[in-house]
């Protein structure tokens, strides 16, 4: 063999050894696929994959909790595993320290970041101290001051929208006004108040990035059960107030949440339509969608009473109720939530998809539920 020919055969051997390795080596890590089980989860988490791109956006997602979510990489790493390249919503609080949500937009995943003001040297206490209400927004005293924190608070994202993740912004849980209703959890101001955040938190976002979205409040279930009553003592307020921050807020996303019996949620949704102004975004997500809900009127066992056959409705639950958002218009549908949440109060307690009571937390029915649905 001559010298040509020794050359061309050694270069077609190492061609053939780099496609060999090219075609054997995954560019991203698939989903790890667990095998069904209602034991607790094996002690050692599954690593943190590499963010994945898909070419169709996955509408679906958790909310993580109240106050301070998890950034433990154990976390990321079951989130990963439930719905990978899905949506997360984080609750955070402006004034408590900055959160390190970069790590889930890091793990490939996109975010509602849903915000609330408890700067202690910027809020107005007028309708409560921050003691009194500890899981509540606040009107801020200072504009600017809000305005620095919040863009503070944002920038860490902003590398992040290059790479593809999708950054929403949303002004508060759960608004009503607590001059009329002085039992709101989650917002200690006025309407007049809220939409002056508001507006305050779009020129904010807006002026960072313009790909960043701004989420108005979220409506909660009680609120859209109202709007479907009409005779109800007070409809005419809860209309009003959901009237005046639909057409008097800025903001490109509406958010809805849905809780009672899922074969409500689609009136719900036509009632809620109703009242978006003409011209007004008409996109709308849902950050908290969870069951069962003892409150229903066809009530179910509480988890008190039957634990084994609460968990069991809850996993035909979640199909049923992702579906009936997506299936009526939601861009993103969230499932309430990643995790029981043993500090609520018993009708939200044991929504989660794992029991975190035990070390590893137990997947309940409904984790398997869900990762099946997201998956197809």
């Amino acid at each position: 063999m001559n010298k040509f020919s020794l050359l061309l055969v050694l270069s077609i051997f190492l061609l053939s050894c780099g496609l060999s390795q090219a075609i054997s080596t995954p560019t991203a890590a698939p989903a790890p696929t667990v095998a069904p089980q209602t034991s607790p989860s094996p002690a050692a988490a599954p690593p943190v994959l590499a963010p994945t791109t898909s070419a169709k956006p996955n509408p679906f997602g958790l909310f993580l909790g109240f106050q301070k979510p998890s950034t433990r990489p154990e976390v990321i790493s079951a989130v990963q595993d439930l719905n990978p390249g899905g949506w997360v919503r984080l609750w955070v609080h402006l004034g408590d320290g900055i959160h390190d949500y970069t790590k889930f937009l890091a793990a490939g995943f996109d975010l509602v970041l849903t915000i609330a003001d408890q700067n202690p040297t910027n809020i107005l206490d007028t309708y409560g101290t921050l003691k009194d209400w500890p899981a509540a927004g606040f009107p801020f005293k200072s504009k600017s001051v809000f305005q620095r924190d919040l863009r503070d608070f944002l920038q860490p994202a902003l590398p992040y929208l290059d790479q593809g993740r999708r950054v929403w912004v949303q002004a508060d849980n759960e608004v009503w006004d607590a001059s009329r209703f002085d039992k709101s959890l989650f917002w200690r101001g006025t309407d007049p108040q809220y939409l002056d955040e508001l507006q305050a938190l779009y020129e904010t976002v807006k002026a960072l990035d313009p790909r960043l979205r701004v989420v108005l409040t979220s409506f909660s279930d009680l609120q859209l059960k109202l709007l479907n009553a009409p005779k109800d003592p007070i409809y005419d307020q809860v209309a009003a107030h959901v009237t005046s921050l639909l057409t008097r807020g800025r903001y490109d996303v509406m958010d809805l949440h849905f809780y009672g019996c899922p074969a409500d949620i689609p009136a719900q949704i036509a009632a809620f339509k109703k009242y978006i102004p003409p011209g007004k975004p008409a996109t709308w997500i849902s950050t908290e969608n969870g069951g069962p809900d003892i409150r229903c009127k066809d009530p179910p066992a509480s988890w008190k009473d039957d634990l084994p056959a609460f968990e069991k409705l809850q996993a035909r639950q979640v199909p049923e109720r992702l579906s009936a958002c997506i299936d009526n218009g939601g861009s993103v549908c969230l499932w309430f939530a990643y995790s029981d949440l043993p500090n609520a109060s018993d009708i939200f307690s044991h929504l989660g998809l794992v029991d975190p009571t035990v070390d590893p937390p137990r997947r309940k029915p409904a984790y398997l539920a869900f990762r099946n649905f997201v998956s197809r």
